[in-house]
């Protein structure tokens, strides 16, 4: 029941983080410097799946930062059920990731 309720925030703040970052990306193409306004939530969704924090996962919030970025400028979204999508598509990524360092440390 727990993990149902964790994922559905997760879900949650990766759809908050990447409505976030199209404002922030949207207001900086019109002109207006708007990075400070950056939330920042994916320190606290990775931290609820269990990675450690910026300095050392960099790499990791660095292609997710990528990634966001790039599918929020390139993906016109048009419903939230797209939205839906690409967070599910995060979220996917990143418990695959998890996974790999599992597997990793168990060997």
């Amino acid at each position: 029941m727990k993990t149902k309720k964790n994922k559905k925030l997760i879900l949650s703040l990766i759809k908050d983080d990447l409505t976030n970052t199209k404002l922030v990306s949207g207001l900086n193409n019109i002109g207006l410097e708007a990075s400070n306004y950056y939330l920042h939530l994916s320190q606290t969704f990775f931290t609820l799946m269990g990675f450690g924090d910026l300095q050392q996962d960099e790499e990791l919030y660095e292609e997710y930062f990528n990634f966001s970025e790039k599918a929020v400028t390139t993906t016109r979204i048009e419903n939230p059920e797209q939205l839906n999508s690409l967070a599910l598509e995060v979220y996917n990524k990143l418990l695959a990731e998890k996974e790999k360092r599992k597997l990793r440390k168990s060997k």
